[in-house]
């Protein structure tokens, strides 16, 4: 399964599928099937549609994308020591 992206709006997880044409959102399909296990309440789709709703899934067209009111969260990583993930992989992958 795969999710083109995944946001954080209002507080929630919400997958953004982004389609060329009107093709199905295979992975957001597989996770509307399953809200407990995903903990996904809402969807968002981009593509060559209308603007519309289907329940938790709300279809956009690609123009509109600049619309989503997203302020950017702070994210901390730790630094990362490349030579040693290097040198894990190296030992690795040697066995």
């Amino acid at each position: 399964m795969e999710l083109d992206f995944l946001i954080r709006y209002k507080g929630e997880c919400v997958p953004v599928e982004v389609k060329a044409r009107t093709a199905q959102a295979k992975s957001i399909s597989t996770v509307r099937k399953h809200p407990e296990k995903y903990g996904v309440k809402h969807f968002i789709k981009f593509g060559d549609y209308n603007v519309g709703r289907e329940g938790d899934l709300l279809t956009l067209p690609t123009y509109m994308q600049f619309l989503l009111d997203l302020e950017p969260e702070e994210i901390v990583l730790e630094p990362i020591d490349a030579d040693s993930i290097n040198s894990l992989a190296r030992e690795i992958l040697s066995k």
